[in-house]
């Protein structure tokens, strides 16, 4: 289940060979089983969304602050994962159905781990933003800066920011839970113009939050997987893996 801190393509990659070996599986009729991981980064690394276009001055950006850039395989918008959780799941899905079922399964997953360490406040978003008009705007690049329907959110405000991908009967789900506020220091990343920087980090600030800042102090890495491993033993039998 957790495999420590890793570099952002040895991450990628290993999530994504893990949907083809299930696809792979599922082509040939042999058995297999979900997947469940949780890690870390070896470093701040911004990713983005597997259809998402990158500038040229985000990428000169982070070479001059050496950090790393990859492409997770599934979608949704830049997130600059420093202190952070990060899980992926895959499982077998061949309708989009089991697809949403699944995303609201995972985030009730992780709100009772939550929980369980004295967590309050947690809740779902209720609806999805109007994603074809905020994504038009300069600050939908970042993932933080709006909710989807089911997603995790303490006092209101979007906690964990997930995205998944269909295909070949696979489901990949990524999730990224901020334990502190380096989150927002993606805004370096995406602009050089100081006005749009201090106007797209108080849009995000106002929509997303992180642990610490959700429990009031900080939160290491260790607590919260030890919480989710505890909940996955409890709940393993009645998630959709």
């Amino acid at each position: 289940m957790e495999s420590g801190f890793l570099s952002g393509d040895q991450n990628m990659i290993l999530d994504f060979t893990q949907a083809e070996t299930m696809s792979l599986a599922l082509r040939n009729k042999q058995d297999f089983t979900g997947h469940f991981r949780i890690y870390g980064w070896d470093k701040p690394t911004l990713s983005l969304g597997k259809n998402q276009v990158i500038s040229r001055e985000i990428e000169v950006n982070c070479a001059s602050l050496d950090i790393p850039i990859v492409r997770r395989p599934t979608g949704g918008r830049a997130v600059l994962h420093a202190n952070e959780l990060t899980y992926c799941i895959v499982m077998p899905c061949d309708s989009m159905d089991i697809a949403r079922n699944a995303y609201r399964e995972i985030h009730s997953f992780f709100l009772r781990a939550l929980n369980a360490i004295g967590l309050q406040n947690l809740d779902f978003a209720k609806s999805n933003a109007d994603f074809h008009e905020h994504y038009n705007l300069q600050i939908s690049s970042a993932c933080f800066s709006s909710s989807a329907r089911y997603e995790l959110t303490c006092n209101g405000k979007k906690l964990m920011g997930s995205a998944q991908r269909v295909f070949d009967g696979v489901l990949l789900q990524h999730g990224s839970l901020p334990l502190d506020q380096s989150y927002l220091d993606i805004v370096k990343l995406l602009t050089n113009d100081q006005k749009e920087q201090s106007n797209m980090k108080q849009n995000i600030v106002s929509h997303s939050t992180c642990l610490s800042e959700c429990f009031g102090y900080s939160c290491e890495f260790s607590e919260i997987a030890q919480a989710i491993r505890d909940t996955w033993k409890v709940m393993e039998g009645n998630l959709p893996l």
